[in-house]
């Protein structure tokens, strides 16, 4: 817009109000709010923002190197205010849509019962974005090889086709333990324990029950699944792992059960495949 000087014969309080009418526009202007994500757009980030409310990276090809891929958005009401000052369970309470059956279907794999190693990470604006009128919500499916996220450089759809189900199984590279948790291909029966089952204990907004209530709910589902996966032997192992009161509170509510990779094998295979 081409400004035109005030005239000395003109009153001086309009010419100063055409000039801060036209200064505020022109900041309007310069600042407009990023559109919401969309589903299927890729990123790129590390496993840290799982701890985290936001993300500030932009969108890249999915035919580049990124590490999640968008499934589902949501919208926030005003009331929600910044998300970084929300509560935890109100986070949670905002993605409950980000379930594993959503997450399956996805994925191109909607019968799948199996736990796998693809994971669910919901994000939020950052404080500049709430500020400049953001309000969404968004699920990222991510794929977790031990202690890092996958690269991949093509849509998560076509990975998962091109892979097979069974690639994504969750397996510990030996027996677990309190540091060896961490999930890897099933390629090694003589040394890996596969994850039979993922159970939530609660959902947003429930309290800790206690450790020793959580313990006690995984070790009844834990053993149980152990003497079936036992692979015909008469003392079946099994691994439960349950969630801390940190744990709970940051979202990781559920009971994982898991037996070794040699049983489970023996135990599938004596299955008929019309069964």
């Amino acid at each position: 817009m081409r400004h035109m000087s005030p005239s000395h014969r003109g009153p001086a309080p309009l010419a100063g109000f055409s000039l801060i009418a036209t200064s505020l526009l022109t900041i309007g202007l310069a600042t407009p709010a990023a559109a919401a994500p969309s589903i299927g757009e890729c990123y790129n980030y590390p496993i840290a923002v799982r701890d985290a409310v936001s993300s500030g990276v932009a969108g890249v090809a999915c035919t580049d190197p990124h590490t999640a891929e968008t499934y589902w958005t949501g919208s926030l009401k005003p009331s929600f205010g910044p998300p970084s000052k929300a509560t935890p369970g109100a986070r949670l309470a905002a993605a409950t849509a980000c379930d594993t059956k959503a997450l399956n279907t996805y994925l191109a794999m909607p019968d799948r019962t199996l736990p796998s190693r693809w994971l669910s990470f919901a994000l939020f604006p950052t404080d500049a974005q709430w500020a400049a009128g953001e309000r969404w919500v968004r699920c990222d499916a991510v794929l977790k090889t031990g202690l890092k996220l996958t690269d991949l450089t093509t849509r998560a759809t076509d990975f998962v086709t091109a892979s097979g189900v069974d690639y994504f199984n969750f397996c510990t590279p030996a027996q677990p333990n309190a540091r060896n948790t961490e999930s890897y291909p099933c390629t090694n029966p003589k040394k890996n324990w596969i994850m039979v089952q993922a159970r939530d204990l609660g959902g947003p907004g429930t309290k800790f029950p206690s450790i020793s209530k959580v313990e006690k709910r995984t070790r009844a589902l834990c053993s149980k699944l152990g003497k079936r996966y036992n692979g015909g032997s008469n003392f079946p192992s099994w691994w439960g792992i349950w969630p801390t009161e940190r744990g709970w509170k940051e979202g990781r509510r559920e009971a994982q059960c898991l037996v070794p990779l040699s049983q489970y094998n023996k135990e599938v295979a004596a299955v008929p495949a019309s069964a």
